[in-house]
């Protein structure tokens, strides 16, 4: 015991940090608990839920969904080399938005409705038929072909609107999506029909192929008769400027070579000409200039094109230079006067003097070339300004000429384009492609994706489940029953002396707890009883008490039964000692009936009365040696009676005679009696039945003796230990449920 005090002091001396480290395995272990001992709870909130879930998905129709994938075809196949009158859809995403909302219109739609009759469809909207109905549309035809006729308005049509309703249901379920950013989409539509919906779907994939190839042949057909009518017009301009052209032609008496007038040809072959000679004159006379400088100069000759293409002067080098190297090699052998020295510098004066003479020659050549060339340009001057002053008159005629032509010119290429553009367009007619390809048509649904059966009760057991942990979590939280000893003690303020587990009718058999005790003393049942009367002697070990009372707050919480239980195993267990039971519930006696004992010669409250001696009221039960005195229900004036001064001497002088006297009580809550009682009694036990005493009640109760100044322990009785130990509290009712095995039965 002192061991347990110190650990439970340790703990609390290290308090927050113990506690923090084990809270979260203490919650989660709470929980499973609560969920263990509510299991019942759990599993009828979630088969519920699951069995609801399956019959609404029972009465629902199942939906299929059909999808095909278009694929916007941005390559495009070239048979011609000729511009598309409609250009193909661009491949941003505005673009795919656009053909989305394309295959979302309501004329695309429509003609889905009308191919495949969905306006008398009930899926979209249409009214299902009935005899009523069918008999009003007979007469109506039978009457209209008898009196013809009359034309309802368009907007009360019945046709009109189930095809707007059509329409429009058709469009809430159709679903037009693009494909994660790519050129694919997927148009999908949900029905009750798998074959339907794969109808549908193939008929708007269709539709909107044969609405592109449709809108590309329309604008071909409206660009062939725009190009028809311009062709027309055009041709006539370009015979007006011709005309006119032709005409001032011969009325201006111009002459027209290939691209101009004679004159005009005339003047620029001159002026070609004479830029010509004036080029060749500047470079003859380049030429001249360089010659003179590089004959001043001989060691340039060199450089000049003239000397260097010469090949009498390219020999006359060559002999110049071998006749230098003799010089060179006669120099060094002999001295300069040496006739062989003087004859080989002899020699070089005359190569010398001839390529020098022969230089003057091509001076001379370049120096008549380039007048020459300056007397052929001055003469093609003189033409060029004789031309002009002849050409200067006709200037003013051939301008005006020139535009005519240009205009004649200008029309008759504005109309071959045409003329082109018009034939690329009406062979284009017969070629075009739509820019739309179906990429994975429809196929026939095998399985339905409303509902999703697996998917709805995976969610319907998730929903219950959930459901039945809060509906757990909230009765927990409600209840107001007391389960363990540290609620007691944290309510009420008193001390818990004991839990005493509840017999089933199985344990039991034909006897009563009392009998159950008595015959089997070493039972689970009897040693809880044992710890409670240890409990409440240790409790008072200066003065143990002798008169212990028994109560409750309400009836039906079974303080007979523990009374009599209780006084029966310790007169069983104590054979020295004298025990009695005092039935003091003059109200609804049950002494006798919980000992299964035979009934005395009279009633506490006869000889309180004096109508009856003490020997003529108390019994004894053989089995276990217990005394007891019984009560007669109903008995008038109670209160009085448990009130008087022969009560009080009365419990005086049995616990002079015995060892211990109990004293079995009405409620405290149904009447006064068990307060006047609890003023003879030592000790009062005041029983709380586990789980279904409720704590507002036990609270009030025990306030009415607590200014009694009383000891006062409190019991749990009836205890279900199987579920109690599901609590995991740790205390008595835990280890009576978890080693049951170790008590004998």
């Amino acid at each position: 015991m002192n061991e347990i005090i110190n650990k439970a002091s340790e703990a609390t001396t290290l308090g927050p940090r113990w506690f923090e480290a084990s809270s979260g395995r203490r919650d989660l272990r709470e929980l499973f608990r609560m969920v263990n001992r509510r299991k019942w709870h759990l599993i009828g909130i979630t088969l519920l839920i699951c069995a609801l879930t399956g019959i609404i998905l029972a009465r629902l129709t199942p939906e299929y969904r059909a999808t095909a994938l278009v694929m916007l075809d941005t390559r495009k196949m070239k048979v011609t080399n000729t511009t598309d009158v409609i250009s193909g859809p661009s491949v941003d995403i505005p673009a795919i938005q656009t053909e989305i909302e394309v295959l979302h219109s309501t004329t695309l739609l429509g003609r889905v409705v009308d191919k495949l009759a969905l306006d008398r469809d009930p899926e979209f909207g249409a009214a299902p038929p009935n005899a009523f109905s069918s008999i009003i549309h007979g007469i109506k035809v039978y009457y209209e072909s008898v009196f013809g006729s009359a034309e309802a308005p368009i907007e009360a049509r019945p046709t009109d609107l189930a095809r707007s309703r059509a329409i429009a249901e058709l469009s809430r379920n159709l679903s037009v999506v693009s494909r994660n950013r790519s050129y694919v989409i997927a148009v999908a539509l949900d029905s009750i029909a798998p074959a339907k919906a794969k109808r549908i779907v193939d008929a708007v994939t269709d539709f909107y192929i044969v609405d592109q190839l449709q809108a590309k042949l329309d604008a071909n057909k409206r660009a062939v008769e725009f190009f028809n009518e311009r062709l027309d017009e055009l041709k006539r301009n370009v015979e007006v400027s011709e005309r006119a052209a032709a005409a001032y032609r011969e009325k201006s008496g111009l002459t027209i070579g290939k691209d101009s007038t004679i004159a005009s040809q005339s003047l620029s072959e001159l002026n070609s000409q004479l830029i010509q000679a004036h080029a060749q004159r500047a470079d003859r006379e380049s030429r001249l200039v360089a010659l003179q400088q590089a004959a001043r100069n001989p060691a340039t000759l060199s450089g000049i094109t003239e000397v260097l293409a010469n090949p009498l002067i390219s020999s006359l080098r060559g002999q110049e230079a071998e006749v230098a190297r003799r010089i060179g090699d006669l120099n060094q052998r002999y001295g300069d006067s040496h006739p062989r020295l003087l004859q080989a510098r002899a020699e070089q004066g005359q190569i010398q003097a001839r390529i020098s003479a022969e230089v003057a020659k091509i001076i001379s050549s370049v120096q008549g070339d380039a007048e020459a060339a300056k007397s052929k340009e001055t003469q093609l001057q003189a033409q060029m300004d004789a031309l002009e002053k002849t050409a200067g008159g006709l200037g003013q005629s051939e301008v005006q000429l020139r535009q005519l032509e240009r205009e004649a010119q200008s029309s008759r290429a504005i109309y071959e384009d045409f003329l082109k553009r018009f034939k690329e367009v009406r062979e284009q007619g017969d070629l075009q492609q739509p820019d739309a390809r179906v990429l994975s048509p429809a196929s026939v649904p095998t399985a339905p994706v409303f509902p999703r059966y697996s998917i709805a009760m995976v969610g319907a057991f998730g929903i219950g489940l959930t459901l039945s942990i809060l509906m757990i979590i909230l009765i927990e939280r409600l209840d107001g029953g007391f389960r363990n000893g540290d609620q007691i003690e944290r309510v009420t303020g008193h001390a818990l002396v004991g839990m005493i587990p509840a017999l089933s009718r199985n344990t039991l058999g034909k006897l009563s707890p009392a009998r159950f005790v008595i015959d089997k003393p070493t039972s689970a049942y009897a040693e809880s009883l044992r710890s409670t009367y240890t409990a409440i002697m240790l409790g008072s070990l200066d003065k143990p008490p002798k008169v212990i009372m028994v109560t409750s707050s309400l009836p039906g919480e079974g303080k007979s039964t523990f009374i009599s239980s209780l006084a029966g195993l310790i007169a069983r267990s104590n054979p020295e000692k004298n025990i009695i039971v005092v039935d003091c519930d003059l109200r609804r006696s049950a002494v006798v009936k919980s000992l299964e004992v035979r009934e005395t010669g009279g009633t506490v409250d006869e000889y309180l009365t004096g109508a009856k001696s003490l020997d003529q009221v108390i019994g004894r039960d053989v089995a276990s040696g217990l005394y007891y005195i019984p009560a007669r229900s109903n008995t008038p004036n109670s209160a009085e009676i448990l009130d008087s001064n022969a009560m009080r001497k009365f419990v005086a002088a049995l616990s002079e005679r015995f060892d211990l006297v109990f004293l079995d009580t009405p409620p405290l809550m149904a009447v006064s009696d068990a307060r006047i009682t609890a003023q003879v009694a030592d000790y009062v036990i005041f029983l709380v039945r586990w789980e279904r005493t409720a704590r507002e009640l036990a609270i009030n109760a025990l306030k009415l003796v607590r200014d009694l100044r009383k000891h006062v322990g409190v019991v749990l009785a009836q205890v279900d230990v199987r579920r109690h130990s599901k609590y995991g509290y740790g205390d008595y009712g835990y280890y009576y449920s978890k080693y049951r095995d170790y008590y004998t039965n």
